[in-house]
């Protein structure tokens, strides 16, 4: 178990010979120091949170560190349109509305870093009019009731949309985090990607649920 003031993506190297010493392979793409970034920030959301709580006990808001992490990495296998960014060094904007713990763990965790050039920026928007020009939005479970509208203006734009919310991804959310029996999981809606012109890296998609909208996966048009 690693400390529990390092951030995922530090250090693979050692949990990846670990694995292989026991006598499993390591996952494919732990090569490269990208994926192995991503496989041990998923590594670490999909533990018990038995075991992610046991000693020494985690700092206060441990949990939205690791989702705020978790968020960080992804975005770096996501290949957004050209035209979603003014300019090849323009900053690259994480909104976040109506979840003012994960914002606070984002500041901390993307201080200083950038995502393919471009510098990222928390922004935390006030409402849907502050949401232009922000590439992610994570959408807090306090704006369940609002989702339909918020889905609604942001219908094709290029955004990597984000949330907890129950049956996020399946309503047209782009990723939806969950817990399953006290285990972090996360859903991936390819339709959703699709519409909004992201190109997500399948090493995300193996390691998540790939879901449809509901009207494909019913069999509709």
């Amino acid at each position: 178990m690693r400390t529990a003031g390092r951030l995922a993506g530090e250090s693979l190297r050692p949990w990846v010979a670990r694995r292989h010493r026991i006598g499993e392979c390591p996952p494919a793409g732990a090569g490269t120091p990208a994926a192995a970034a991503l496989l041990l920030c998923m590594s670490l959301l999909v533990l018990p949170a038995s075991v992610i709580c046991a000693q020494p006990l985690p700092p206060p808001h441990f949990e939205q560190e690791i989702k705020a992490s978790f968020i960080y990495t992804v975005a770096k296998f996501v290949d957004w349109p050209e035209a979603a960014f003014g300019a090849p060094a323009a900053p690259m904007v994480i909104a976040v509305l109506g979840d003012d713990l994960i914002g606070d763990a984002l500041e901390r965790v993307v201080e200083g870093k950038s995502v393919k050039g471009h510098p990222v920026t928390i922004l935390r928007a006030a409402g849907l009019e502050d949401l232009a020009g922000c590439h992610v939005l994570i959408v807090g479970r306090s704006e369940r009731a609002r989702l339909p509208e918020i889905l609604e203006r942001l219908r094709g734009s290029n955004v990597l949309t984000v949330s907890e919310s129950d049956r996020f991804a399946r309503e047209g959310g782009v990723m939806g985090l969950l817990l399953d029996q006290n285990m972090v999981r996360f859903e991936v809606n390819v339709d959703a990607a699709s519409r909004s012109r992201l190109e997500i890296s399948s090493k995300i998609l193996r390691l998540g649920k790939v879901v449809r909208d509901r009207k494909r996966a019913q069999g509709g048009p």
